[in-house]
């Protein structure tokens, strides 16, 4: 069954259009892979699909929901969870502090923080630390935590491995793996890396000018 389904979808900034009659699907469980360059139109799209820009044409339906005028808070509540290039999470509080935040936002009992960090060891000798001090691979696997706290069935992953080194790069692989196979939910993920999507993702589609196609042949990757 299909958990999303995007159709004839644009968007853009004020009077610049950005995404083109954007169309594709996610089937529940599955991780779907967007690859490009900068600029292309990728983060928009996510943003596009959380709620944090406005469709100016298109659907958006999750389970089978049209969620197109939904704001983004509602859709969140519907089981959308976006970790966005960046990670945003709060750099003055620590990481117990940041994932309650997470978990009150969503609506969900205090529990749910402690019930997540099971899925996440790295993060338990670090609780008490500030986000702010946490390397690039601790935010993202912070950020990632956080997203868990709301119960999403649709993970919206944006550049997770932007500023990681290798290392860690591997290790977020095969954490999504698990994360995936537990909890059970579907995400579109977007990189500039190809060999990291290829490490996760069945499909894959390149982003280019806006709009999705199928990929042709990529040797090392995008960027």
């Amino acid at each position: 069954m299909n958990l999303l389904e995007v159709d004839g979808l644009g968007s853009g900034y004020q009077s610049i259009p950005i995404l083109r009659d954007v169309s594709f699907y996610v089937v529940e469980g599955e991780f779907l892979g967007i690859l490009g360059h900068n600029g292309m139109g990728k983060s928009t799209l996510l943003k596009t699909i959380s709620g944090e820009i406005k469709a100016t044409s298109g659907t958006i339906s999750l389970g089978g929901t049209d969620v197109t005028a939904m704001p983004a808070h509602k859709r969140a509540r519907s089981g959308i969870g976006f970790v966005p290039q960046g990670r945003r999470i709060f750099p003055g509080l620590t990481v117990r502090e940041n994932l309650e935040v997470a978990a009150l936002a969503a609506g969900k009992s205090p529990a749910v923080v402690d019930e997540v960090l099971k899925s996440f060891p790295r993060l338990m000798p670090i609780l008490d630390r500030a986000g702010a001090v946490l390397s690039g691979g601790e935010q993202q696997i912070l950020a990632l935590a956080r997203c868990l706290c709301g119960g999403p069935r649709l993970i919206l992953l944006d550049e997770p491995t932007e500023g990681i080194q290798p290392s860690i790069r591997a290790e977020i692989i095969d954490l999504l793996k698990e994360l995936g196979q537990k909890h059970a939910f579907a995400m579109v993920l977007v990189e500039q890396n190809e060999q990291f999507l290829s490490s996760l993702c069945e499909r894959t589609y390149v982003c280019e000018k806006g709009r999705l196609k199928e990929p042709e042949f990529v040797a090392d990757g995008i960027g």
